[in-house]
């Protein structure tokens, strides 16, 4: 329960405070995002009054006289209709021109765009005009023909409706504006698709039930045109705050004031953001980009003032959405990693000093016994009792200060090999030659227990002899101490393998695992050693940081210890 709500507190603090560095990088980094697109829209409308002065100069050229003056203003307005300025920004703008005395010339609008067929002689010609369709037709009549000319039906087969084209049979012009006659609806169906499934042609007839008729009588002898149709592109009906934009590029003191702004500010381009991530540009294009100073005042033959709002929003919302889900993916990620890793090392911190306070209750249970035996001996000799005894009580005295002295070097021996800055001195050893030394070390006490142990193979390794000769050591005083009498040890070194498996008590198994750990008690069966406890977990932290692999498994009467090198 304690470790539960331990791991519930770590990943709960991780995952906050990665999720609240999370928000504060993203937050700044959208930020910051916005504020670089708003400067490349800067740049981009800079680069793009160029292309809108070019675009003024090729439509006036031709109708200027030597003073710059327009020589016909309905001609200048059609050629305006027929060759359409734009800029290259996904937003449609509003553009307005006026003159040097900031008089409007002409101004985009929401009119239908229509084309039509001019015949003089034996040449066709197409020309464009204007249509407004609340000069002649009822609301019902335009929600009508705006229907058939938006329409955008889903095709699938050859055959089905791919939208409507709308003619107009008999048309007047009126300088750039059409007025119909009448308008019939063509229902048109695919007979055609292209590899990707897209209709490239579509056919139909026009219907003598889908007719507007416009009412006009002409009476002031206008040109005449047999044959148009309305055009679909022509469609900026549905743009937000177009209304506004309209009366902004048509502002001539707007102008005016942006004109002398121009120059105190160096900069022909006004922002400002009208909602969440929208913002709305205005910039002014003097005619040939030349402007001069008369009298204190600037001049251009014409000016151009250009309009248009801008979604910020839009135009990032996908490197935001990438940025946003793949910054929250890894976040994520290296929450859970850093999360787990954190409670691995609670757990461990957790276990060391487990064992910490284990090996200190261990310890000192150790220490007691012979202290207590050592405060006995010499209470006695202090006080003459026993006298006869004395030699005895010497005896005893220092076989117990030799076991506290054993402990406590163990102790010792163990904090130097698991310091971190322990230093291995590898050389070339025969496991064989170790294990006979020590075999013959511990001759009497198998004779005296009518142990038998035998040795078989051998194996050349690089590793620190005098720790290695340690782990051989701990291992056959461990199974001597845990043989019973008449008992078995066998040595077996194979190429790639030490293993001494010795008869007798199994370990249980859910324990075998904790025997590499200092003062591990097993079983009653296994506990009667008079070592210090040490021994296996000397033994484990050596092969360690030899980087071999080792472990202890029971057999059908016995249990066998092992360590790998390869």
């Amino acid at each position: 329960m304690k470790n539960n709500k331990m791991k519930k507190s770590i990943y709960v603090r991780i995952f906050g405070g990665f999720l609240a560095t999370y928000l504060l990088l993203m937050i700044g980094f959208s930020v910051f995002l916005v504020s670089e697109e708003k400067k490349a829209v800067d740049r981009e409308l800079g680069l793009n009054s160029i292309r809108i002065s070019n675009g003024m100069v090729d439509i006036l050229e031709d109708h200027l006289d030597n003073n710059n003056q327009i020589t016909d203003i309905s001609k200048v307005k059609k050629e305006f209709v027929n060759r359409s300025i734009t800029i290259s920004l996904l937003d449609v703008p509003e553009i307005a021109l006026f003159t040097s005395d900031y008089e409007l010339i002409y101004h985009t609008n929401d009119y239908w765009k229509c084309g039509y067929t001019e015949i003089s002689g034996n040449i066709h010609s197409q020309r464009y005009g204007l249509l407004s369709p609340e000069d002649w037709f009822s609301e019902e009549e335009i929600e009508e023909l705006k229907n058939y000319l938006y329409a955008n039906p889903k095709v699938v087969k050859v055959g089905d409706l791919s939208g409507y084209s709308l003619n107009i049979h008999g048309l007047w012009m009126d300088n750039e504006m059409i007025i119909p006659d009448k308008i019939y609806i063509t229902p048109l169906y695919s007979t055609e698709f292209d590899d990707n499934g897209n209709v490239i042609s579509s056919s139909g007839s026009h219907s003598e039930h889908l007719v507007y008729t416009s009412g006009y009588e002409d009476t002031r002898d206008l040109p005449y045109f047999e044959f148009g149709n309305i055009q679909q592109e022509y469609n900026i009906q549905n743009i937000e705050n177009r209304e506004e934009l309209r009366q902004l590029v048509t502002d001539s003191s707007k102008l005016e004031g942006s004109i002398q702004q121009y120059f105190e500010l160096a900069t022909p381009i006004e922002s400002e953001r009208i909602n969440e991530l929208t913002y709305r540009y205005y910039m002014i294009v003097p005619y040939e980009s030349m402007i001069t100073v008369i009298d204190g005042g600037f001049h251009s033959d014409f000016w151009t003032a250009v309009g248009l709002d801008i979604n910020i929003g839009e135009r990032i919302y996908s490197t935001l959405v990438y940025v946003w889900t793949s910054c929250l993916l890894i976040f994520m990620i290296a929450s859970y990693i850093l999360s787990k890793q954190t409670y691995k090392t609670y757990l461990k911190q957790e276990q060391l000093e487990r064992q910490r306070k284990e090996m200190t209750d261990a310890l000192a249970h150790d220490l007691k016994t012979p202290l207590s035996i050592i405060s006995g001996y010499a209470q006695n000799l202090q006080e003459n009792i026993h006298t006869e005894k004395r030699t005895d009580y010497t005896i005893h005295i220092n076989e117990n200060v030799d076991r506290m002295d054993s402990i406590i070097r163990q102790m010792l021996d163990m904090s130097r090999i698991e310091s971190n800055s322990f230093d291995l001195k590898l050389v070339d050893i025969s496991l064989a030659e170790i294990s006979h030394m020590l075999i013959s070390r511990y001759n009497q006490i198998c004779d005296d227990k009518h142990i038998s142990i035998t040795l078989r193979g051998d194996a050349l390794i690089k590793a620190d002899k005098s720790l290695i000769e340690r782990v051989i050591d701990n291992f056959i005083i461990n199974a001597i101490d845990n043989t019973q009498e008449n008992g078995v040890i066998n040595i077996k070194i194979s190429r790639d393998k030490f293993e001494i498996y010795n008869s007798g008590s199994h370990i249980p198994e859910d324990k075998i695992d904790e025997i590499w750990y200092p003062y591990k008690k097993i079983s009653a069966e296994r506990s009667d050693t008079k070592g210090t406890g040490l021994g296996l977990s000397i033994s484990r932290r050596i092969l360690e940081l030899h980087k071999f692999s080792y472990g202890a498994k029971n057999n059908e009467d016995g249990v066998t210890f092992w360590f790998k090198w390869l």
